[in-house]
């Protein structure tokens, strides 16, 4: 009997025969929501059954979705971090930190052109450049980029790994040359590594509030090891479409965090929410709300009594006070009764007020709980 997949790659399909149509932003965040569920985090063997969630980036262009991976086209692109979240430029200034500094291995030089600690998050404005690099010869994917893998952070005495996939990835890919990419790389901050054996083993609030001395210059050692692109025939959500370039891309600088502590704001909520439906039951506890002038976090929990997160998942929609949905991405872990989340918003402008409705993503149907919905005042 032939091989099933040998006989899929000799069907051939056009598709100018089928009809586009285009997805809600429900359909498209279930869509998401089903891809990365299955992920599964490195983490140590003593701490078993947690789950990494992720409902990516809000859908701007063009998207390729893999297991740990998250492209989204940008309006603009280039070495400053504001225009990721389409901000004037320089209007981040007193946050962040410029490099430039440039690091080689493999024919693949990647430049540190800014670094900036957020509330939460270290975001890194990289290039990346493959020009000596024989695509072809890789049978590499030459639409999308080669990005850097295998993180490795130490901030002070303080080490984080990206081991979790808890990394987005972002690239604007028209008006540059070939092989060539502008990345905004981002961290979250979900765990720290307190035994030096490469993976995080105790998990970590806010770094700004528990490990560093705002007040103080923290050195910083970034690390990566791989570089990774897909294959040319690859089906972005297969991890075997993806193959590693080996290296070591490093780079020092230093961070203050003086700035963005004394303009990040934190809003206690402690609203809870008794969910009763069909398939799912539980309590929604929603923590608090944090906003730095990069981003909006919102901490929460849910207790699962009926159901588990595989089969339903609860994330939050927020709106701000003029009705307009603040997409961005909900990542955490847990166990198969208990969920711990944060929703993450990046902000373009100031907002003084948000909408939060719980939203059951389940394996049949979505669910938004408008009877649930409430508002929080961002008062400073």
């Amino acid at each position: 009997m032939k091989n099933p997949y040998d006989l899929l790659n000799e069907t051939q399909i056009n598709v100018d025969e089928y009809e586009e149509v285009e997805l809600s932003q429900a359909e498209k965040d279930r869509l998401l929501h089903t891809f990365q569920t299955s992920i599964q985090p490195r983490k140590k063997k003593t701490r078993k059954g947690l789950i990494a969630a992720a409902v990516a980036l809000v859908m701007v262009g063009p998207v390729m979705l893999s297991n740990e991976h998250v492209w989204a086209s940008l309006s603009k692109a280039g070495n400053q971090i504001e225009q990721f979240f389409n901000k004037p430029d320089q209007q981040l200034t007193e946050y962040k930190q410029t490099s430039g500094q440039v690091a080689t291995d493999q024919n693949i030089a990647v430049t540190l052109n800014e670094v900036l600690l957020d509330d939460g998050q270290l975001l890194m404005n990289l290039n990346i450049n493959a020009e000596q690099v024989d695509m072809k010869a890789l049978e590499a994917n030459e639409d999308f980029p080669i990005f850097p893998k295998n993180l490795t952070l130490q901030i002070g005495d303080v080490t984080f790994n990206d081991s979790a996939g808890s990394a987005t990835y972002s690239s604007e890919l028209d008006d540059k040359k070939d092989d060539n990419w502008d990345l905004l790389y981002s961290v979250d901050f979900s765990g720290v590594d307190t035994d030096g054996d490469g993976f995080n083993d105790k998990d970590n609030s806010e770094v700004l509030d528990t490990i560093m001395n705002a007040s103080q210059d923290h050195d910083v050692q970034i690390a990566f090891n791989a570089m990774e692109y897909e294959k040319k025939n690859g089906l972005f959500s297969d991890d075997a479409s993806f193959e590693q370039i080996k290296g070591n891309w490093a780079f020092q600088t230093t961070v203050n965090a003086q700035n963005m502590k004394s303009d990040t704001n934190i809003y206690p909520i402690n609203k809870k929410i008794h969910v009763k439906e069909e398939n799912v039951e539980g309590i929604l506890n929603i923590k608090e709300a944090r906003m730095s002038p990069v981003s909006l976090k919102i901490h929460y929990t849910f207790e699962y009594t009926k159901g588990n997160e595989m089969d339903n998942f609860i994330d939050l929609q927020v709106k701000d006070e003029q009705g307009k949905a603040l997409n961005g991405s909900s990542t955490g872990d847990g166990t198969d009764t208990l969920s711990k989340m944060t929703r993450e918003v990046p902000l373009e402008s100031n907002i003084e007020k948000i909408k939060i409705t719980p939203n059951l993503f389940g394996t049949e149907s979505d669910e938004l709980l408008t009877d649930d919905a409430f508002e929080v005042e961002l008062q400073k």
